[in-house]
C-alpha cells in the first residue's frame, strides 16, 4: 500500500513541475502553442514507450479504431486541463492554482467515487471545504499585506 501512496505523492510532485514548465511555455509561446508543445512531446515519448514495452501492431489503424470512444476522453480532458492550467497559473501563483486545482480534483473524485463505487462521506466534503477555507484565508492575508504596504 505504501508504494501506491508514494506513487501518488511523486505524481503530485511531477504535476507541479509539469505545471510550471507548461506555464513558462505558455508565457513564451501562448497557451495554445505551449499546450501543443507539451502534447507533441508526450506523443513522441508515448510512441517510444509503446515500441519499447509492447507490440507496435497496437498502433495499427484497425486496433486504434477498435478502442472505445470513451477511452479518448482522457486526452481531451488533459488538453483542456493543460490550457486551463496555463491560463490560470499565469494570472495567479503556482501555489494558489495548485490548491484550487486540487479542490477541483478532490471534488470530482468525490463525485466519481459515488458514481462508480457508491462511496460518499460528509467528512470528505468537510475536508474539501476546509481546504477552500484555507486558500481563502491565505489570499485574504496576502491582500491585507499588500494593502498595508
Amino acid at each position: 500500500m505504501f508504494l501506491y501512496y508514494l506513487t501518488s505523492f511523486v505524481n503530485g510532485f511531477m504535476n507541479s513541475v509539469n505545471k510550471m514548465t507548461n506555464v513558462k511555455a505558455g508565457q513564451c509561446f501562448g497557451a495554445a502553442k505551449g499546450s501543443l508543445i507539451n502534447y507533441l512531446e508526450a506523443t513522441f515519448l508515448s510512441l517510444a514507450l509503446v515500441f519499447m514495452t509492447s507490440d507496435p501492431s497496437e498502433l495499427a489503424p484497425a486496433h486504434v479504431f477498435s478502442v472505445p470512444a470513451w477511452a479518448y476522453l482522457g486526452a481531451i480532458c488533459g488538453l483542456v486541463a493543460m490550457v486551463l492550467i496555463i491560463v490560470g497559473t499565469l494570472h495567479t501563483h503556482v501555489l494558489v492554482s495548485s490548491i484550487v486545482a486540487l479542490v477541483g480534483n478532490l471534488g470530482m473524485a468525490l463525485v466519481l467515487d459515488y458514481v462508480f463505487y457508491g462511496l460518499f462521506s460528509w467528512q470528505r466534503v468537510i475536508g474539501i471545504l476546509l481546504i477552500l477555507l484555507g486558500i481563502t484565508w491565505i489570499e485574504k492575508m496576502k491582500t491585507a499585506g499588500k494593502a498595508a504596504d
